[in-house]
């Protein structure tokens, strides 16, 4: 982009992401993806269990019912208009991710809020061209990322073709991208292995 404050920003997230990534980063979650290498490594170190709680804020903990409601019950009572739901169970929409404990294994997989149209993307812009392959090709990276089996990739995939032929892509750019992404991640892959 070159907008007026461009560089400035840049020369701002230069001084003060050390700084935030030093006193706030082990405590924020940045995205989906974040999300899940941080459960992975929760599970690992045996932290998951059955007991998990959520909500539009999601938590886990292995403290006591007991005081998990404790707290709760105070946050509602914080203020009037705010009110907790509690949930418990072994699944969890968070973000654009769905997790599941499936016997202390973890499952992660797109989530898709059923309030929201699914097939209507922002696609009505005057963004040059370019944008709207990555649009395609970040859509299907996400899918890469989130999906734990290959089956729920597929399906995941088969929503996007609907989502993009709906907004007016062709089925063969679709594709053309899947194509495309996936000899470009196994290009680098390979890469990568062969060096070490």
């Amino acid at each position: 982009m070159n907008m007026p404050t461009t560089g400035i920003s840049k020369f701002l997230d230069k001084s003060i992401r050390p700084i935030f990534d030093k006193h706030a980063r082990s405590t924020t979650i940045i995205d989906g993806v974040d999300l899940i290498h941080r459960l992975e490594t929760y599970t690992t170190s045996g932290y998951l269990k059955p007991k998990t709680y959520v909500d539009d804020i999601f938590f886990t903990s292995n403290g006591s019912l007991e005081s998990i409601d404790q707290m709760l019950d105070g946050a509602n009572n914080f203020h009037p208009n705010i009110k907790l739901l509690r949930q418990t169970g072994r699944s969890a929409p968070f973000l654009d991710v769905f997790i599941q404990n499936s016997n202390g294994a973890l499952i992660t997989l797109m989530f898709h809020k059923e309030a929201a149209d699914p097939y209507v993307v922002p696609f009505g812009s005057d963004h040059p061209g370019h944008i709207f392959g990555n649009a395609v090709d970040t859509a299907i990276t996400i899918a890469v990322r989130y999906s734990t089996t290959l089956s729920q990739f597929e399906e995941e995939i088969r929503k996007m073709k609907l989502m993009f032929l709906y907004n007016g892509y062709q089925p063969r750019h679709m594709d053309w991208r899947l194509s495309t992404l996936f000899s470009k991640m196994f290009i680098q892959t390979f890469h990568f292995a062969y060096a070490q």
